[in-house]
């Protein structure tokens, strides 16, 4: 599986999924973020609140103008993929 980052503007929440399976439990750290386990205690993905404020979108999109062949590659092979 692809890692797979998602953004909601309008609650200001960066969720990223790093590998497959379902979530069974959460841990709360730092009052904005949260780690989601599976059944295996393993990490499987996490949610960061108030991404935008803590500066990690303009992290994001930096790393991805620094990166711009590898984004525009990882693009291209998505929308093969859904086309």
């Amino acid at each position: 599986m692809d890692l797979i980052l998602k953004y909601d503007p309008k609650a200001d929440i960066l969720a990223i999924k790093i590998k497959e399976g379902a979530i069974k439990n959460e841990k709360l750290l730092d009052s904005d973020v949260v780690l989601g386990y599976d059944v295996n205690a393993e990490l499987v993905a996490l949610e960061i609140w108030d991404a935008s404020k803590r500066g990690l979108l303009k992290s994001l999109t930096d790393l991805a103008y620094e990166k711009r062949e590898v984004v525009e590659t990882l693009l291209k092979r998505t929308y093969k993929k859904t086309a």
